[in-house]
Parts: structure tokens; sequence; C-alpha cells
């Protein structure tokens, strides 16, 4: 039996409700495991892998995520991710195309135009989807 409803949400979508019995994030100061009961918390998440548990002893669903926050009370865990994704869903071959791309583009760029673009977020959420995929 589940005991937690999982939400995973981004700017763009939501990507993912549905009961879990466990959910573990990537914490800024190491990976955060929620069951049903976990006291009230809300965290800053770090880039990396979010695993959502269906069921006691089951498969996990994998997200990558990339920044956010979590936002836990006892039957609820909220996922808001700068950028998410289902592992399943990552194509390696195009993300590293992308990388590339940006990693040119960059490489042609002042820090201070960087500094007022997305570029280095952009080429560190690759590098997670790469990281998560492997």
């Amino acid at each position: 039996m589940a005991g937690l409803v999982c939400d995973i949400v981004t700017p763009a979508a939501k990507l993912y409700s549905d009961d879990a019995y466990m959910v573990v994030v990537p914490g800024v100061e190491g990976e955060m495991g929620f069951l049903q009961g976990h006291v009230p918390l809300v965290s800053v998440l770090a880039d990396g892998v979010a695993r959502i548990i269906a069921e006691q002893g089951g498969e996990s669903l994998a997200f990558a995520l990339q920044g956010g926050y979590v936002e836990v009370t006892g039957a609820k865990v909220i996922i808001l991710a700068d950028r998410a994704i289902p592992v399943k869903e990552i194509d390696t071959t195009a993300v590293r195309e992308e990388l590339s791309a940006l990693e040119s583009q960059r490489s042609g760029m002042s820090d201070e135009d960087a500094a007022k673009s997305t570029i280095d977020a952009d080429i560190a959420w690759c590098k997670v989807q790469l990281h998560v995929a492997a």
C-alpha cells in the first residue's frame, strides 16, 4: 500500500502525480528519502536523480532533475524542479550532440555574455542527463 502522493512539477508541466511508498531525492547535502508520516520539510534540491518507489520492495521510477525544491508533508511529496525528465526518455545521442554544440557556442562567448544567457545552465542540464542515464 502506498502511503504518499508524489508530484513532480516544472515550470513547463506537471510530469508526474501518483501514489508512492517511498521517494528519494538529491539534496544539496546528500540523498534524502521520504516515507509516509515524514515530518514537514522544505529543502533545496541538487542536480541528480529522483527515485519514486511505488510499493515496498518494488521497482523505482527515475527522473533526472536540475535544481529546485522539495516540500514534504506527512502524506505528500512535491518536487518543484527547474527541469526534469523521466530517465527512460533521455536520448543520450541527442543530448551529447546538444552538449557539443553548446560547448562550442560557449567557447566563443565572453564570461559577461555567458552570464547574461542560460548557456551554462543548459550545459549543466546536458551533463546531468548524461550522468543519470549512464
